[in-house]
């Protein structure tokens, strides 16, 4: 085989690799660029990327619709995301390293809500919450958010925690530490890549669920995937802008987690190729 032989199969490979990237960014330029024209641009050519001035008008008032459902979102995720990560790496750890009548039965109790689907809860968790008086307030959102999060978060939290050498445990208690200490010390600090992982994964849930808020927020208490669906243009907007408001508006919800991936996108592989999760 000549060296020109061995190189096509490359090219071909890069040639698919390209035409997939172009069908997965193609809609997102599409957005941003729709944003950026006014409602006579988009009715000429939708599909046109030239923009003319001005550029971007409707992102402020875009900004000042979500602005209140931002917030209060970002608020909802960082309460979830302590409770989470916190009860679900402390009963990993009860799990993985401590003796109690019931251990096996109680994790594959736990391990057994994974396969329920969520769809099949929403009336007992709904009536749950009404009864607890908790309809149209924040915790509507972080209670539920926090207790559905802890079977992935206890099995995955888990399986990294028995991966631990157990040389680390065993000289840290000769040392004189209690089980509190060696979480602190050694557990905490060696599960912060599977710690963002977990974080991710229940950040892009919360972030984009539509149904559960619905059912327990009134529509001024709205979250950003609530917004964003029952977009209400405000008076000043004429209606053949309405379009263009609603791409830019899309477009300040998608931002947050452009940026949180770009970020923390080599931890959330850590995390992956850790062994914490079997794929």
């Amino acid at each position: 085989m000549s060296m020109n032989q061995a190189r096509r199969p490359k090219y071909v490979i890069y040639l698919l690799l390209v035409m997939l990237l172009v069908l997965a960014a193609y809609p997102m330029i599409f957005m941003v660029a729709n944003a950026l024209k006014n409602g006579d641009q988009y009715t000429v050519n939708p599909f046109s990327f030239g923009v003319a001035p001005p550029f971007g008008q409707f992102f402020v008032l875009a900004w000042e619709y979500l602005e209140a459902s931002f917030f209060r979102t970002f608020l909802i995720i960082a309460l979830s995301l302590v409770g989470v990560i916190g009860f679900g790496m402390l009963s990993a750890y009860a799990f993985a390293r401590l003796k109690f009548y019931g251990k096996a039965f109680l994790f594959y109790a736990i391990f057994g809500l994974l396969l329920v689907p969520g769809f099949l809860t929403l009336i007992p968790l709904f009536l749950q919450i009404k009864n607890m008086g908790l309809l149209d307030s924040d915790w509507a959102l972080i209670l539920p958010y926090i207790a559905g999060g802890q079977a992935f978060a206890i099995f995955v939290f888990r399986t990294f925690v028995q991966g631990i050498p157990n040389e680390l445990f065993e000289s840290a208690r000769l040392d004189g530490a209690n089980d509190f200490q060696i979480f602190q010390r050694i557990v905490v600090p060696l599960s912060v890549p599977i710690m963002i992982t977990i974080g991710l994964l229940n950040i892009t849930a919360i972030y984009g669920d539509y149904v559960w808020p619905s059912l327990v927020l009134a529509p001024s208490q709205s979250t950003v995937a609530m917004a964003i669906a029952n977009f209400v243009p405000p008076p000043a907007i004429v209606s053949v802008n309405v379009v263009n408001m609603q791409f830019a508006a899309y477009t300040l919800a998608a931002v947050p987690m452009v940026l949180l991936f770009l970020f923390f996108m080599r931890y959330f592989v850590a995390g992956l190729t850790s062994g914490a999760i079997k794929m």
